[in-house]
């Protein structure tokens, strides 16, 4: 009785055994699915681009990697960022850290890309400065819920720049035309890319930029704390994005991407 017991016992033991995956084999993780909300910031977030852009494919292409459906659509820039932090969307791509963010929601750990931010100006018009407070006495244009830097938050909320917000990009570039506001900040790459879809050639003839940066803004995904699989959505996002640049594919989707909007 005890021995068959015994052989029956590894018997059993042998079914089970034989149930688990090799050793080294890793489970597929289960399929999820995210839906995010993207800004126009042409030429790396657009409707109007072929795969939404280049970093809307990044964003894409690294979840899917991760075994992630991601489920992108287009809003106007303020609602995106504001929408996300009010609980409104799930999750949008694109944005940096700022105090206010970083107490509503979750960030990737991996920048996915940098926005190199400048002055755009009115051609042969000089505003030199050393430090952004220097531009106390101009008008400076900005675009609802954006970020420029840390500095440049600070001396808004203590009103010692002035500061004059509208709604989009494309308002403050004819706001500069116009000469109702003296600066506009904008990524160098986005804003030469909004003059030549959105300017005649005698308009943007009339506006330049400036050489020194206000900042490089590294940018992440976001998502609501209260999402759910908020985590490992980024975790596995990590991870596809982190193949996607060992693979080389990052750096020829980003290159290929510039050459076609030039």
């Amino acid at each position: 009785m005890v021995r068959r017991l015994f052989y029956w016992r590894l018997g059993m033991l042998a079914i089970l055994l034989n149930l688990l995956p090799p050793a080294g084999t890793v489970l597929a993780d289960e399929p999820l699915s995210v839906n995010l909300v993207a800004d126009e910031y042409a030429p790396t977030e657009s409707e109007t681009l072929p795969e939404g852009g280049v970093l809307t494919q990044i964003v894409r292409d690294s979840f899917k990697i991760g075994g992630v459906e991601a489920v992108i659509r287009f809003l106007p820039n303020n609602r995106v960022i504001t929408g996300v932090m009010k609980g409104v969307y799930d999750a949008s791509f694109g944005w940096a850290h700022s105090a206010e963010r970083d107490q509503k929601l979750l960030f990737s750990h991996t920048q996915i890309y940098s926005f190199r931010i400048v002055f755009f100006q009115r051609a042969g018009e000089t505003y030199a400065w050393k430090n952004l407070a220097d531009l106390k006495g101009y008008r400076i244009g900005t675009t609802l819920g954006n970020y420029y830097s840390d500095e440049f938050a600070a001396l808004q909320k203590s009103n010692d720049i002035q500061v004059e917000e509208a709604g989009s990009d494309l308002a403050n570039m004819k706001k500069l035309l116009a000469g109702r506001i003296d600066l506009f900040p904008m990524d160098e790459e986005s804003g030469r890319f909004l003059l030549r879809r959105n300017f005649s050639t005698e308009e943007q003839a009339k506006i330049s930029l400036q050489t020194q940066a206000i900042s490089d803004v590294p940018v992440y995904v976001v998502m609501r704390r209260d999402l759910p699989h908020a985590a490992e959505l980024l975790d596995r996002f990590d991870r596809g994005y982190q193949q996607l640049s060992e693979s080389g594919e990052l750096a020829k989707l980003i290159r290929e991407a510039r050459q076609s909007v030039r």
